[in-house]
């Protein structure tokens, strides 16, 4: 059976996430005190016993994503659940280089704290939003976004999750424009989105010029599967390709619907981590194929359960050799 790995972005963060893997699992308990000894940092208290303003700052929020996602990740193959490709959605392609060998787990979480720092001071001075616009063609909505530019005021489109689902990022007076533009096209309504994982337009051009400057000095090695650049769908494997794509993403747009694309040869898609939505979303794309979020140990057995292996007891866990 083949395994696709997606890994989650910002926004689907939730205080609690996890927390039954955490009280079970010494590979997640490693990286947890990994993260406190790189960062200075109590991630278990953030993580599990905070609250959601002070888990969704941009620092907090990034990390704890990725000490979750790629503890589950090692829970998984535990379980002989090994990935075929990797994805991962905004700030979650950090995860997937770091679950897959691309770079080490304090490299990953080192930029993510730089990239957290330059983002957050970018939205301190640009007044900016995100907003999803269904039932429309991307050309279509391509000219509506041309026609609210005005001087400082832009609109871009930034992601494309499907041929009539886009993102569109981008000042609030223009912002409000295209809203206008799309209310009186009647194409259906606009839903505002948090912009935490990045707005992936040229107005980052100043947070690439910075943060270029870090992912330089990273080590991206080859990885272990291929990895799906989200600016282009296109399946990676070397360092150096790698971390161009990394470097992209932070001022281009997100091809999410050429991303799922590659994994259309998948029999079983994971979510490592919370990701109701991507479930949700990928379900729509792929509707013949099992997909699922693993975040507990329910999870784990149905996803166990759904490929022909016995589920995991208490009895079980106690018997793994990792386990004190």
């Amino acid at each position: 059976m083949k395994f696709g790995f997606i890994f989650p972005g910002y926004g689907n963060q939730f205080v609690g996430m996890a927390k039954e893997f955490y009280n079970d699992s010494r590979i997640m308990q490693e990286y947890f005190e990994e993260a406190a000894n790189c960062l200075d940092k109590n991630f278990v208290k953030l993580t599990f016993a905070s609250s959601d303003a002070e888990l969704s700052e941009l620092e907090n929020a990034y990390v704890s994503l990725l000490l979750i996602s790629v503890s589950i990740v090692a829970i998984l193959k535990e379980q002989g659940i090994e990935p075929s490709i990797v994805a991962g959605h905004d700030i979650g392609q950090f995860s997937a280089l770091a679950a897959t060998g691309g770079i080490s787990s304090p490299d990953a979480m080192y930029l993510l704290r730089k990239y957290a720092g330059l983002y957050t001071d970018f939205l301190k001075d640009h007044r900016v939003e995100a907003t999803r616009v269904n039932n429309m063609q991307k050309e279509e909505l391509q000219k509506i976004c041309e026609q609210c530019i005005n001087g400082n005021n832009v609109a871009y489109i930034t992601e494309h999750e499907s041929d009539t689902q886009s993102i569109v990022s981008g000042t609030i007076e223009s912002l409000n424009c295209l809203r206008k533009a799309v209310e009186d096209m009647q194409s259906g309504p606009v839903q505002d989105l948090p912009i935490g994982g990045g707005l992936h337009c040229p107005l980052m051009d100043e947070v690439l010029k910075t943060m270029k400057m870090y992912l330089e000095k990273v080590d991206f090695k080859e990885v272990t599967v291929p990895f799906v650049a989200s600016i282009t769908g296109q399946a990676l494997k070397e360092g150096d390709l790698v971390r161009a794509a990394v470097m992209q993403q932070i001022h281009a747009p997100i091809q999410w619907k050429k991303a799922l694309d590659a994994f259309a040869f998948c029999d079983c898609i994971i979510i490592a981590g919370p990701g109701k939505s991507l479930v949700e979303h990928i379900q729509e794309i792929y509707p013949e194929k099992k997909v699922f979020a693993v975040v507990t140990p329910d999870d784990l057995n149905l996803v166990l359960t759904n490929i022909g292996k016995d589920p995991i007891t208490k009895d079980n866990e106690n018997d793994d050799p990792h386990q004190e």
